[in-house]
């Protein structure tokens, strides 16, 4: 078998392939006998039909067979004669047989990038333990007592208050007209009954929040302006100055509880012991941001001056993967796809930025696990499958079936395999 090769792209090879007669002809015959032995031939009985006959008969279809069968043999070999690697087989064509001469075909294949490992063991991560504070300490344990909170109907005289929950009809307009005029989609934001504003959450309209400090039940205000910014997710109220009316209809006053009702719903027995185990319970947590942070300086840097050109197969499918995602996680968020097409450019432009950052990384990180002999066992891989399927309910060996059906276990190493080498680059460093 001869093999021409010829570099057709930064990461792409295109491959000239000739067998000879004597190299193909073990292949046709054995195509030809299933012809003779299956072909329906008027005349003749089923496997009696002439050689001849089969082959003048049958030649287009016993040639597309011979050619398959061809291609799947050789070009893996003529591959791993050329000393090529491949990501992906591109293209494959030019293909011409004949039991007398061979066959000959091209093909093109993306090929890994070639480029230079980074000083990935002199990364400049510090690796200070971070200390839980008392003030933190104290913010953790009142987040954890705000959770039990309970609204009690307020005095109608009392002032409304930073962290009451405080129920509204409200009414806005632009230029006289009602909010909802200008778009469908801002009714929510253009009149209201009985709606329920929690003040200390602050997720309803800054300016209507300010204006319901100090006021009282059955309350009215007039004329509260509130100026839509350049950036408002609805594109018709964009630049607009809106004025509303509200009403308020009811008062709620938060309630914490006391020192005694909380340690006993949370089935501890003092103050003390909850700060100690909350002290705990927060060093953990700073430790697993601390340790996300030095990942993401080391990715960082890893990825700081790799710009070496990525196989042009591995991005597009990288990137459809990326706007798959993106298209499913908007559905769940109730957004349509006229939404996403109106940004269409700016989406895309972000898919294939993070596609080629990803593919870059995994690159990188690929290659120091090689040389540095890191591996991913068995044992490995199937613990992380279970922890992948405990976290989606599902038996860990449909996890493994979906995933080799789908062909996805490979990449699934892969990442376990680039966690692993980036936990043993921060390793290096922290000695």
């Amino acid at each position: 078998m001869k093999v021409n090769t010829q570099k057709v792209g930064p990461c792409r090879v295109k491959l000239m392939v000739k067998a000879e007669a004597d190299e193909t002809r073990k292949d046709y015959e054995e195509v030809l006998g299933l012809f003779m032995k299956n072909a329906r031939v008027p005349g003749f009985r089923a496997g009696k039909v002439p050689r001849e006959i089969v082959k003048r008969d049958f030649h287009k279809e016993l040639t597309e067979e011979v050619q398959r069968r061809l291609f799947r043999n050789l070009y893996g070999k003529a591959l791993e004669q050329e000393g090529i690697k491949m990501v992906s087989l591109v293209d494959a064509g030019d293909m011409l047989f004949s039991p007398e001469t061979g066959i000959l075909f091209s093909m093109a294949v993306d090929v890994p990038p070639q480029f230079d490992l980074p000083k990935y063991k002199k990364i400049p991560v510090t690796f200070d333990d971070p200390s839980v504070t008392d003030e933190m300490l104290e913010k953790y344990i009142e987040s954890l007592r705000k959770e039990m909170v309970k609204f009690e109907d307020a005095d109608g005289t009392r002032e409304i208050g930073a962290s009451d929950l405080v129920q509204i009809d409200f009414r806005g307009e632009i230029d006289g007209r009602p909010v909802a005029e200008l778009a469908e989609k801002a009714r929510p934001l253009a009149a209201g009954e009985g709606f329920w504003v929690n003040m200390e959450e602050g997720r309803f309209m800054s300016e209507i929040i300010s204006a319901l400090k100090g006021m009282r039940m059955n309350e009215s205000k007039e004329g509260i302006e509130v100026v839509y910014g350049d950036d408002a997710e609805i594109e018709a109220l964009r630049g607009k100055k809106a004025l509303y009316s509200l009403t308020v209809k009811a008062v709620k006053v938060a309630r914490l509880p006391d020192d005694e009702v909380f340690l006993k719903t949370l089935n501890v027995e003092s103050m003390d012991i909850l700060r100690e185990l909350c002290r705990g319970k927060l060093s953990e947590m700073t430790q697993r941001v601390a340790e996300r942070q030095r990942e993401q300086v080391a990715v960082d840097f890893l990825l700081k001056k790799a710009d070496f050109e990525l196989p042009e197969s591995q991005v597009n499918e990288e990137i459809r993967q990326s706007l798959e995602r993106l298209l499913h996680d908007a559905q769940n968020r109730g957004m349509k796809r006229e939404d996403l097409e109106k940004n269409r450019d700016a989406i895309i432009g972000n898919a294939t930025e993070n596609a080629k950052r990803t593919l870059r990384l995994r690159y990188i990180l690929g290659a120091i696990a090689e040389q540095e002999g890191i591996t991913v066992s068995d044992g490995e891989t199937d613990q992380e499958l279970a922890k992948l399927a405990q976290s989606m309910r599902m038996n860990s060996e449909k996890v493994r079936a979906d995933m080799e059906k789908n062909g996805r276990l490979d990449d699934f190493k892969e990442r376990i395999r680039d966690d692993k080498t980036l936990r043993f680059i921060l390793d290096g460093l922290r000695k």
